[in-house]
């Protein structure tokens, strides 16, 4: 299904006919046929709306650089637009960043799942040096040759910017913006799920999200790591069903 919103296009799809809605919010890179296997497990007891955010799946890219705020407010004119309201969120990554920002609002959401989202920025020392660094290499671009300057690029990038695309600025504007504030404000139900073994989100941020939402709940999924929803599918959904 398709509807047009802010001169975007939005996919979704809908499955299921329960009383309530469950909306999944996928991650950065990702889009609703990673969600394809949980979805339908939902869809016995649950209506459940998958969306592809701006620039994923088979939705169209924002026609400016995005901020969290912009796809928080795309997701809630969506959700007005099909008359859905108070849905059960699930938001996985940068799906959960846009969620935290959505709910901080209001108690949009009946309940809130999210699922190693991203936004509590913890920089590494590596990440650090990394950023000290690109500010030195912006300044020397100039005098460098085309091949050194792209090569030096290359190694900073991270892999979800190389892979952006026409999204680059749209990513480094999201990347950079903290949700801690509006973790603070949510006064909605919360689960927060975390993979053991996630490699690109510690599980130190779950324990300080814990600490942020105060009605909120944290699990960790043993041996799995960031995106237990293509790996584990299984095993999120049972873990969902514990608290729908």
């Amino acid at each position: 299904m398709q509807i047009v919103l802010d001169d975007i296009l939005l996919n979704y799809e809908v499955v299921g006919k329960g009383k309530n809605t469950i909306l999944i919010l996928p991650g950065w890179g990702q889009n609703i046929s990673h969600w394809t296997e949980i979805a339908e497990d939902l869809s016995n007891k649950y209506k459940v709306v998958s969306l592809d955010l701006p620039g994923f799946g088979g939705s169209t890219p924002p026609p400016k650089p995005y901020s969290v705020t912009d796809y928080s407010n795309i997701v809630r004119e969506f959700l007005e637009k099909l008359s859905i309201k108070k849905p059960i969120i699930i938001g996985h990554s940068f799906g959960g960043k846009v969620a935290i920002d959505l709910s901080s609002k209001d108690t949009i959401a009946k309940k809130l799942f999210l699922i190693s989202p991203s936004g509590i920025n913890f920089p590494s020392l590596l990440t650090i040096v990394k950023i000290g660094f690109s500010k030195i290499i912006k300044i020397l671009l100039f005098w460098l040759p085309n091949k050194l300057k792209g090569h030096l690029l290359n190694i900073l990038a991270s892999e979800d910017y190389k892979n952006a695309n026409e999204l680059k600025s749209t990513f480094k504007k999201v990347v950079s913006q903290n949700v801690r504030s509006q973790a603070q404000k949510i006064k909605t139900p919360t689960v927060v799920i975390w993979g053991e073994k996630d490699s690109q989100l510690k599980v130190r941020h779950a324990k300080v999200l814990k600490k942020l939402i105060k009605n909120s709940t944290l699990r960790i999924l043993w041996d799995q790591g960031h995106s237990p929803n293509i790996y584990a599918a299984d095993k999120l959904v049972n873990l969902l069903k514990e608290y729908l």
